[in-house]
């Protein structure tokens, strides 16, 4: 699950020290251009390097509100399928007809990841040092956002920071890099981004064939029938914008 954080969040955030008035200003035009975000469409490269090896893979992105989103690989070959929504986190392995689901309430991680495509900030400064850097990636973007964990790095284990660099437009990451420690490393590009296009439901969820296993918490709860099933059971999605023509760019306010 590298690409949940790997690859996964506001009280505590009333209590944080006061940030420099420029940071606000960034986050609150931040807030300001992903707010007519209402559904998202992309493909993406991952590049995980170790000392051992280093491993390429690439897939599908979809995401709509309210804070859905799907990952699946694709590429060298077909790989796991990811959603979360809900504080849930569901990952299902066609090969071999299983499909785990675990429970992320409590996981900052899980806000990490969101950043990447909602505008909410709050929790995830709760849990973590978020800064703007200056990228200067012409004509990509010039701005970018760092996150590090707070306290000590054996609390979090998960990442040591993580450099998301925003286009310009809209603020959304065309590039992702992530240190989990001194030598293993995460490359994500991500391209094809569609804003509000026409989205194809069938993508917003995961259907599991007859005899998926599904392990929730390490928990053998259920084989599914012959008629097969949808995962997450809401999975109707209402949003607006679904019918509306493809486009690049996000809806001004």
């Amino acid at each position: 699950m590298t690409l949940l954080l790997a690859a996964g969040m506001a009280l505590a955030w009333m209590a944080a020290p006061e940030a420099p008035p420029s940071f606000d200003a960034f986050f609150k035009e931040f807030a300001k251009k992903r707010d007519g975000i209402q559904a998202l469409e992309a493909r993406f490269t991952q590049e995980t390097v170790s000392p051992e090896e280093t491993i390429e893979a690439g897939g599908s992105i979809v995401y709509v509100k309210p804070r859905r989103i799907v990952f699946r690989y694709d590429q060298p070959k077909e790989g796991p399928a990811y959603l979360i929504q809900d504080g849930k986190a569901y990952e299902f392995e066609a090969d071999i007809r299983q499909l785990q689901i675990y429970d992320l309430q409590d996981s900052p991680q899980t806000e990490v990841f969101f950043l990447g495509f909602d505008q909410n900030t709050e929790s995830l400064r709760e849990h973590y040092d978020v800064s703007v850097f200056d990228s200067d990636d012409k004509p990509n973007g010039s701005k970018g956002i760092l996150i590090r964990p707070k306290g000590k790095e054996e609390e979090f284990g998960r990442f040591r920071e993580v450099r998301l660099f925003l286009r310009d437009k809209d603020f959304l990451p065309y590039r992702i890099h992530i240190v989990n420690d001194d030598e293993s490393k995460v490359h994500i590009a991500v391209s094809d981004i569609a804003v509000n296009g026409k989205l194809d439901l069938a993508k917003t969820h995961i259907a599991l064939p007859p005899g998926t296993k599904i392990i929730e918490n390490d928990a053998l709860v259920e084989t599914v029938g012959p008629e097969g099933k949808t995962v997450p059971a809401n999975a109707a999605v209402a949003v607006e914008s679904l019918d509306q023509p493809s486009s690049n760019e996000a809806p001004k306010p």
